[in-house]
């Protein structure tokens, strides 16, 4: 997904359009999310012992989980999730 090889094209022609910053930066602003790609992340991500976060079904609930427990940290550091 995404755009391969972006990531090294942006750093080999134009370093300084990239840095990294603390969470703690951004307090205060609203910082939009790519729900699509956060909700992937999380869907295809896996516990430690090789399986997914299901519920009482067997339903996968991983990427709602995920999505919470993210938000709820960016809230927590002054973030308004978009």
């Amino acid at each position: 997904m995404g755009i391969h090889g972006l990531t090294k094209l942006l750093g080999d022609c134009a370093p300084s359009c990239m840095k990294e910053n603390e969470i703690k930066n951004y307090f205060g602003r609203k910082v939009a999310i790519d729900a699509s790609m956060s909700i992937y992340q999380f869907l295809i991500a896996v516990r430690s012992d090789g399986s997914q976060l299901t519920n009482e079904a067997g339903e996968v609930t991983s990427h709602i989980m995920g999505i919470f427990y993210r938000t709820i940290r960016m809230v927590e550091n002054g973030i308004k999730p978009v």
